[in-house]
């Protein structure tokens, strides 16, 4: 199913890039509730909302991975 793939590659790139779900939301402007359905596959997102919340947490893991080397 479509919206359990794109879920789950959201879990893994915000895990992966050490987000909780309240930093995603609030950062990309969107709702915790929302984007806990999503990535449960329970929610099917728009491609814009797809572009925000993955421009976020790629920012995130830009910016840790500068302030960590240096």
């Amino acid at each position: 199913m479509m919206s359990t793939a794109v879920g789950v590659a959201l879990h893994t790139l915000r895990t992966g890039g050490g987000m909780t779900l309240d930093e995603v939301a609030t950062s990309a402007g969107v709702s915790v509730s929302y984007l806990s359905r999503v990535e449960r596959g329970l929610a099917m997102p728009s491609p814009g909302w797809v572009r925000v919340v993955t421009a976020t947490i790629g920012q995130h893991i830009i910016s840790t991975s500068r302030a960590v080397s240096g």
